[in-house]
């Protein structure tokens, strides 16, 4: 089973918690397993009724006969008067002893003489046991063997020769026979009662570990499915197919999608079909996020962010600025990672003068905004000027305030491409600002727990979450692989819409991307 970073958490009854520790929900293991009880009564039925059969059948039965036999201190005999507790001590013993002599070969061979059988010392060793009964003066020989009247003439034998035996190896004491063997009317061995038992229990055991398995590699998680579980309030308002540059094979390969940088994605007019169309859903989810309030502002400041580096923020808000631009609506982009500004490069703009510059008052901003040109729009982009030792401050100053009111006067979304809030606190610095906050995560890449605190953080200063983007998704790429072509693509597969084209479609398929038509989605909707 292949598990991304990301994807570790498995399915809903096994939880990954860290590198080294999972958590298992009882609850919710007990639940898949009740969904399945019919699987388990059936297996363990299975394996239970075949073991009993074994047993039945395949198993040859044995049969047990015993005597008893008493150990007498003929010198304590001798002594009328009273007997002591180490005279009883002694006799117990002589238990032991008497066990020793009784399984030795001078006695096993006159017994195998006297009875007659075809057995070796050793299996007939093998067949004698002996045992004291608790901690009486009286011990058990036992003879077991597939013939229940054989086991009975061995015994009885041994209580013959034993006494004599016993007479010549100790002195001084004897031995009587309690109780002769009797032959047995039922086999000891094998209980079939307990092989069918244990044979149930087996089956329940292996029955739930196949189920438990089989929703590991069934119904494992995905990044998107577990984020909506896990933060229940927080919409996934978008999935983003990996859009990062093939390895030499011409295949997108795991190795290749982890250490691929967040400048090889595809960009505003580069985007392909399904990644465009990604977009243009995140597009129209941000806009009805905002289509219910009430007021007279027009334009909406959205800050997007991640837990850590390499997830696809700057990406995110590059296309978002610019799938909203191609709607018809005014966008400026600022890029407020101060840290490690990307977004000028990334355009082929200027980088300065940028937010720095303009923030810690070395320009006055009549050359801040430049223009970003592509395909048929193009959006205000603002670039983060020279690195800043103080970034915090100046995006919390009084002037970060002044050029959002200023410029937002004209426009009807501005994006802040913000630093991880996993990592520094930057992003902390504009919530105030903002009207909603997009959370970037990568399939592939993020830490749960970090994932867990940057969220507590962003609702701990009252930050509005508009939702979750998922980035260098390979869902969307397993889920329609057969939908061949250079342009195929199966996307909005869980709201029932198919879109393919294959290569002799590819004219209609570049044409689809343009705005000037409408997307199939919408078109579907009227």
């Amino acid at each position: 089973m292949k598990l991304h970073k990301g994807e570790k958490y498995m399915n809903e009854w096994l939880e990954y918690i860290d590198e080294n520790q999972y958590t298992i929900h009882l609850d919710k293991l007990f639940k898949l397993l009740l969904k399945n009880i019919w699987i388990i009564i059936l297996c363990a039925l299975l394996i239970g009724g075949g073991a009993f059969a074994y047993a039945s059948f395949c198993i040859t039965p044995l049969y047990q006969s015993s005597i008893k036999m008493y150990v007498n201190n003929t010198t304590n005999a001798n002594d009328s008067t009273s007997i002591t507790s180490s005279d009883i001590t002694a006799s117990q013993y002589l238990v032991d002893t008497y066990a020793v002599v009784l399984t030795s070969y001078p006695t096993l061979s006159v017994v195998i003489e006297q009875t007659g059988v075809d057995y070796t010392y050793e299996q007939m060793s093998s067949m004698v046991a002996t045992s004291a009964i608790d901690e009486t003066e009286v011990f058990l020989v036992t003879v077991t063997s597939a013939d229940a009247g054989e086991a009975a003439e061995i015994a009885n034998a041994i209580a013959e020769v034993a006494p004599d035996e016993i007479m010549s190896v100790v002195s001084g004491s004897s031995v009587k026979i309690v109780e002769y063997a009797r032959v047995a009317t039922s086999p000891s061995s094998p209980n079939r009662t307990k092989y069918g038992l244990m044979g149930i229990l087996i089956g329940v055991v292996i029955s739930c570990l196949c189920i438990m398995v089989s929703s590991l590699l069934r119904n494992s998680m995905s990044v998107e499915e577990r984020i909506r579980k896990d933060f229940k309030n927080k919409a996934v308002l978008s999935v983003i197919p990996y859009m990062g540059k093939k390895n030499k094979s011409g295949k997108k390969g795991r190795k290749s999608r982890k250490k691929a940088p967040e400048q090889d994605a595809e960009l505003c007019e580069h985007l392909s079909f399904a990644s465009a169309e990604a977009y243009k859903l995140l597009r129209e989810n941000v806009s009805f996020s905002f289509s219910n309030e009430q007021g007279g502002k027009t334009c909406r400041i959205i800050g997007v962010t991640s837990s850590m580096r390499s997830e696809g923020k700057s990406t995110s808000s590059v296309n978002l600025a610019y799938t909203l631009a191609l709607a018809n609506n005014k966008v400026c982009l600022i890029d407020c990672d101060l840290r490690l500004p990307t977004i000028a490069n990334r355009l082929n703009l200027r980088r300065k003068p940028g937010m720095t510059n303009f923030l810690a008052g070395k320009t006055n901003g009549s050359d801040l905004v430049q223009t970003y040109r592509g395909g048929e729009t193009s959006f205000y982009v603002i670039p983060a000027g020279d690195v800043s030792p103080n970034p915090s401050e100046l995006l919390g100053s009084k002037r970060m305030e002044s050029l959002l009111d200023t410029i937002g006067q004209k426009l009807d979304y501005i994006i802040l491409d913000l630093p991880p809030i996993g990592i520094v606190s930057d992003a902390l610095a504009v919530t105030r600002y903002i009207d909603g906050m997009l959370f970037v995560v990568r399939e592939d890449f993020y830490e749960r727990k970090i994932l867990r605190e940057s969220i507590r953080t962003l609702e701990g200063v009252n930050t509005k979450m508009l939702g979750m983007i998922v980035t260098h998704s390979t869902t969307q790429e397993k889920e329609c692989k057969h939908y061949g072509g250079k342009y195929g693509y199966k996307y909005g597969y869980k709201y029932g819409y198919q879109y393919g084209y294959g290569d002799g479609n590819k004219d209609a398929a570049e044409d689809n991307r343009k705005e000037g038509e409408p997307s199939a989605r919408h078109e579907k909707k009227k």
